[in-house]
């Protein structure tokens, strides 16, 4: 063995030493032993075959001239001094690099150390030196090193994103508030001018309440920003929280009236605290305002008020709606959560959020707890007196902030038509009550519309009198579209047309729905037109069903077509048996060669039949591994889990389950597993059996370990940089839809001030203001969608269409800048499939440029000219081009980056917004520079995302 030849009749000595040289040769790391002069006297093999050398070739040398050492003259005297220091008693170590592999031609790192052995006078005798191979690890460590390096470089990129961001939310509160605060004075004026018809002051209602939940959305997100950059002071004020709660409550009396809720107070009568009243009162308010829209009707909200020990206050507000799950209460808190769809009234995520960092800017602590009869119980704990050294007004100062605006969505009554019995009837499920109320504007002149709120009451109105079709959301409470939806289909009512009218763009539920539950899906925003189409056809196909019905049930049925129908069977099955046989012998050779472990196992948890694959990762043959019980060979923390699980599966409390735990292999050392199993029920005589498969995670459980801490810092740097990123596209993308709000407002109102108005002018700029607000709508539709991961909506674009949309738009810009448009269309063009919303964006981004550019142009021709043809490679190329004054050429290499602009008011995000939504189509934008002049921005949409 090793070169070592042991005897039967070999003395006791003899032999240690022979199996002494055994051990020393079969051991992988480098031992030696040196005189206390340094020369070598002994050294394992593993360490000479690693040099390329022999024993005899090093035996009685300094051991700093072997060939190990031979990097450098540096390398020998580092060690040479190593050995001086072993040798006057020092254990000595070190990390470094010497000739270690294939035969001395490749070096290694080893962690070397040298140990001083003393005799029994204690005096030095030997030196041992050791080495252990750590190459890996160092690399390792390199890797660890500049994966670190690359999370703090994306810190610090982030911080930067940072300060662009805080400096960007001081832009967006003028950019954004003034244009909101231009829609609703107009429409508040409209709204308080005589003369005006029921329908129209409906109209103009709806307009106000969602341009206010608008600017709600704005100063959410704005005051979540100045609360991340730390800029959210707190003005204090001593007030009586309890007289504040009551002035807060009192604007929800309405809603409380309307929907017979009853709300109390309890407890004590007057509270003093030092609080920043607005606040305060919008975190009253936003509680409130949940309490109410999750509250039944004749229902109950409480609210109590008790002064605690230490100078603190509890205030409590409980209802008795639904409550909240167990499984949301860790997360009602965060940003943007929202509940599940049953429960969710819908909104954006923040107003709960707001209300915690609001308490906490107060040195408070907010709780949800379950309320003692049913429903959810918020308390919030805040101190009685501000921090030191903070100034407090006193309660008799006179200065009494505003409270916030309270707007709850009402329930709407729809208007009383006359019916004609003959018309079609339409059920409409959708619990938002003013796209309710549009609904039934647009569709009342032509079919019997039924109104319901929720997928429940559709379902009870729709099996009690079948309609000609029904219309419904999604996203509802109490039964959410899908399930009324399912239990349409199962009931006898699964022939009457579904169209179903939902926000959420998501082409694979739209495929689902449309291959086997629905006729028609129609994503919001849409055209009034639109749906009158689409319902018409859905109701002519379903008139003309019923008819050829009817024909056909008066007729008697022919018995050759049922024989052709038996014979037709009959081929059929015996089809089916030879795929069937195929199938058979496919999954045999499956159960045969995979991979992936599978097994068979009796009542009693002992495997009755397993695969090879199974048979090599436990280490046993295919007859020692039957009749092995599975819980026998688990290990001893997961056996009664296995014991339990496999119980569940047999009784029927539980179905397959899936987990990842360890096995014991048949030579000791343990296997990790991911481990499906299911349960195969009683066949004939047999009793059920449970279907286990198995997959060796071994190998991906090391990989896991080592790279989990850094996984989880760069998934925290992209979510903070995609939000980075988002906060700096809201303000461009809105302004221009809100602009052209404002532009057609003022219209409106100048024609209503002659002193004949035109009511029909006043008409179409309404429209307009309603096509724009839609669009606005959009806009933050898509950036909420953004925020939660959602993908581009791809989808087919009509390029003449959209681009007389945006020369519309513009038409007004274009004509008080004296600008020519002209746009070339070559054809024909090839398809474009792509996010119509956004690629209008940016159309509409270089377009005003371009205006902007020519606006101050002294030359009499102004003209911009708009080019759009097909590409090499099947995409499309546009281009816009002027004849401006061009950008210069120092500028040409900046004007695509964030927050740079050449304009005085800008912001610098336009072409930063135009590039990064050319990107995400796979396409690519630029600046030419004509030698006419001007300049001419060009951007290619390829055919196929890359």
């Amino acid at each position: 063995m090793k070169g070592v030849e042991l005897s039967a009749d070999d003395p006791l000595d003899v032999r240690r030493q022979k199996l002494a040289r055994i051990i020393l040769d079969s051991m992988y790391q480098f031992l030696g032993l040196l005189d206390v002069d340094g020369r070598v006297i002994e050294i394992n093999q593993a360490a000479l075959d690693g040099a390329g050398i022999k024993l005899e070739e090093v035996v009685g040398k300094p051991f700093w001239e072997a060939r190990w050492w031979a990097l450098s003259a540096a390398t020998q005297e580092r060690v040479r001094t190593m050995v001086a220091e072993a040798a006057s008693g020092q254990f000595v170590r070190c990390d470094i690099e010497i000739y270690g592999e294939s035969s001395g031609r490749r070096t290694i790192v080893v962690d070397f150390s040298l140990t001083p052995i003393f005799d029994d006078a204690g005096r030095v005798a030997f030196l041992l030196p050791e080495g252990r191979n750590i190459s890996e690890k160092i690399a390792i460590e390199a890797e660890l090193t500049r994966r670190n390096n690359e999370v703090h470089a994306a810190l610090e990129k982030l911080r930067a994103l940072d300060g662009f961001k805080t400096k960007f939310f001081a832009n967006v509160s003028h950019e954004l508030r003034t244009p909101l605060t231009l829609i609703l004075g107009p429409v508040n004026q409209l709204l308080q001018e005589a003369g005006r018809s029921e329908r129209e002051q409906s109209r103009l209602l709806t307009i106000k309440r969602n341009a206010q939940a608008l600017l709600q959305q704005v100063n959410d997100l704005l005051d979540l920003a100045r609360i991340d950059a730390g800029e959210m002071p707190l003005v204090y004020v001593c007030a009586d929280i309890v007289d504040l709660v009551r002035e807060v409550a009192a604007g929800f009396d309405a809603a409380a009236e309307e929907r017979g809720i009853a709300l109390s107070f309890a407890g004590a009568e007057e509270i003093y605290a030092d609080i920043d009243r607005a606040k305060f009162a919008r975190v009253v308010t936003n509680l409130l305002s949940n309490a109410f829209k999750f509250t039944p009707r004749g229902g109950r909200i409480r609210c109590t008020f008790e002064r605690l020990p230490g100078e603190r206050l509890l205030l409590g507000i409980q209802d008795n709606g639904p409550g909240i799950p167990d499984a949301l209460k860790g997360q009602v808190f965060d940003r943007y959560a929202q509940g599940t769809e049953e429960l969710s009234a819908k909104g954006s995520g923040l107003g709960l959020n707001i209300v915690k960092e609001f308490v906490e800017l107060h040195h408070g602590t907010i709780s949800l707890l379950d309320a003692p009869e049913r429903g959810a119980l918020f308390q919030i704990e805040l101190p009685l007196r501000a921090p030191a050294g903070a100034y407090v007004r006193s309660r008799d100062a006179g200065w009494t902030p505003a409270l916030p605006a309270i707007e709850l969505p009402r329930q709407f009554d729809a208007p009383r038509r006359p019916e004609n019995a003959g018309q079609p009837r339409v059920v409409i499920a959708e619990d938002n009550p003013d796209l309710r109320q549009f609904l039934h504007d647009v569709l009342a002149d032509d079919y019997q519309v039924t109104l319901v709120e929720n997928g429940g009451l559709a379902l009870d109105l729709v099996c009690a009198e079948p309609p000609d079709l029904v219309i419904t959301d999604l996203m509802m409470p109490e039964m959410d579209g899908e399930q009324f939806i399912h239990e349409l289909r199962r009931r006898q009512t699964s022939h009457i047309p579904v169209l179903v009218l939902s926000a959420r763009a998501d082409d694979a539920l739209r495929e689902t729905l449309l291959e086997g539950f629905v006729q028609d899906y129609l994503t919001k925003p849409f055209s009034p037109q639109e749906l009158r189409a689409r319902v018409r056809n859905l109701v002519i196909v379903k008139r003309s069903v019923d008819i050829l019905q009817k024909e056909l049930n008066s007729q008697a049925c022919d018995i050759s077509e049922l024989m052709v129908g038996l014979i037709a069977s009959r081929k059929s099955m015996q089809e089916g048996m030879r795929a069937l046989q195929v199938s058979e012998r496919r999954w045999q050779g499956f159960y045969e060669n995979t991979a992936v472990g599978i097994a068979l196992a009796d009542a009693d948890r002992r495997i009755m039949k397993a695969n090879p694959a199974l048979q090599r990762m436990l280490g046993y043959g295919a007859r020692e591994i039957v009749g092995l019980s599975f819980v026998d060979i688990s290990d001893d923390a997961d056996k009664a889990a296995t014991r339990d699980n496999v119980h569940g599966l047999l009784t029927g409390n539980h179905g397959s389950y899936q987990l990842q735990k360890r096995y014991e292999r048949r030579d000791g050392s343990h296997l990790w597993a991911k481990v499906c199993a299911s349960v195969i029920p009683e066949v004939d005589q047999e009793g059920p059996r449970v279907a286990v498969i198995v997959e060796d995670l071994t190998a991906q459980k090391s990989a896991e370990d080592a790279l989990a801490r850094t996984q989880t810092d760069l998934a925290r740097v992209s979510r903070l940089t995609t939000m980075g990123e988002l906060v700096a596209s809201i303000a461009h993308e809105v302004n221009q839809p809100l602009a052209a709000i404002v532009t057609n407002s003022h219209a409106a109102l100048r024609w209503l001030e002659r002193p004949e108005p035109d009511t029909q002018e006043v008409v179409a700029a309404l429209q307009r203001v309603h096509r724009d607000a839609v669009h606005a709508g959009n806009v933050i539709t898509r950036i909420r969608g953004f925020l939660r991961k959602g993908d581009l909506k791809r989808q087919a674009i009509d390029v003449p269409a959209m681009l007389d949309v945006l020369l519309q738009m513009l038409r007004r810009p274009l004509a008080e800048a004296a600008v020519g448009c002209e746009v070339r269309i070559a054809a024909p063009l090839p398809p474009l499939c792509g996010d119509q919303v956004q690629l209008q964006q940016v159309i509409l981004n270089l377009l005003v440029n371009a205006i902007d550019a020519l606006r101050n142009q002294d030359a009499t021709d102004r003209r911009i000219v708009v080019e759009v043809a097909g590409d090499a490679g099947g995409g499309v190329q546009f281009a816009v081009a002027d004849n401006g004054p061009g950008v210069p050429a120092g500028q040409a290499a900046t004007i695509f980056e964030a927050f740079y602009s050449t304009k005085s008011d800008g912001l610098g995000m336009g072409l930063a917004i135009s590039r990064s939504i050319v990107d995400n189509h796979g396409g690519k934008l630029w600046l030419e520079s004509p030698a006419a002049g001007g300049s001419r921005f060009v951007f290619l949409i390829p055919a196929s995302p890359r």
